[in-house]
């Protein structure tokens, strides 16, 4: 016989932890306060709030607009660059980067309040900023070598405007020419300046290695810090459970 009056949430009657109460969740707290504490349920729902944030914000936009352009919906508007910073971003993604750059923030806050209340060291909550800072010095990398790409390309029709204006070396240049194989080319592309080829030389580097380094940290949070038991004292497991001192029995259960 189940008393449901004694549960945490009838709602929920796998919830055993009172720290671990839905009603006693406060989202402002739990995302934006780095000096207070989680419990492991709301640790939990805050991160999945974060993840299926993320998700969906990718998602959708994505697949309305390829079933729009499937049916002939011109989505040109939709898909034109907003600068965010110096970086442009597809109008429709707009929404998912700012709630990335905000969930990176409110990310680790969860994370420093639920190693804190599980009494582990909060220096750990860095490891949640990782991909963000690899993803940096990718993007950074990535814009130097675009710089430098430009810069050649630069030096390469500068000097054939210089062969092209003496007329011996034009001549030599196309004899050169008709000596070798001769090949099928495509046709010239339209020149990028050199925001675009640093822009997009940095953003080819960093999305990879920020992908790759979040999938990472969500196995750690998964694995270890959602699995904490609450005060630091107990199992690590799934799910909430009634803290030792309180007894083996559900609160709700008679014999």
């Amino acid at each position: 016989m189940q008393d449901s009056s004694a549960m945490i949430d009838p709602h929920r009657p796998w919830i055993l932890d009172r720290r671990d109460d839905p009603a006693a969740m406060n989202w402002i707290q739990t995302l934006f306060n780095p000096m207070g504490k989680s419990s492991k349920l709301h640790f939990s729902r805050a991160w999945t709030f974060m993840f299926m944030g993320r998700l969906l914000l990718y998602i959708v936009p994505t697949c309305v607009v390829a079933v729009l352009a499937v049916a002939g919906v011109q989505t040109a508007m939709l898909n034109k660059p907003v600068n965010l910073g110096p970086v442009p971003v597809p109008t429709l993604l707009v929404p998912f980067v700012v709630f990335v750059l905000v969930t990176e923030y409110t990310s680790f806050v969860a994370h420093l309040r639920r190693l804190a209340e599980a009494g582990r060291s909060t220096l750990l909550a860095g490891i949640v900023l990782i991909p963000l800072i690899l993803a940096m010095l990718a993007f950074a990398g990535g814009v130097a070598g675009g710089i430098a790409q430009h810069e050649a390309q630069v030096a390469k029709v500068a000097l054939e405007k210089e062969i092209a204006a003496d007329p011996a070396k034009a001549a030599a240049a196309k004899a050169e020419e008709n000596t070798k194989a001769p090949q099928r080319r495509a046709p010239p592309a339209e020149p990028q300046t050199a925001r675009q080829m640093a822009i997009g030389g940095g953003l080819g580097m960093a999305i990879p290695i920020w992908m790759l380094a979040s999938f990472g940290a969500m196995l750690w949070t998964l694995l270890y810090v959602a699995r904490m038991p609450n005060g630091g004292v107990g199992e690590f497991h799934t799910g909430s459970h009634i803290p030792e001192n309180e007894g083996l029995r559900r609160p709700y259960e008679t014999a």
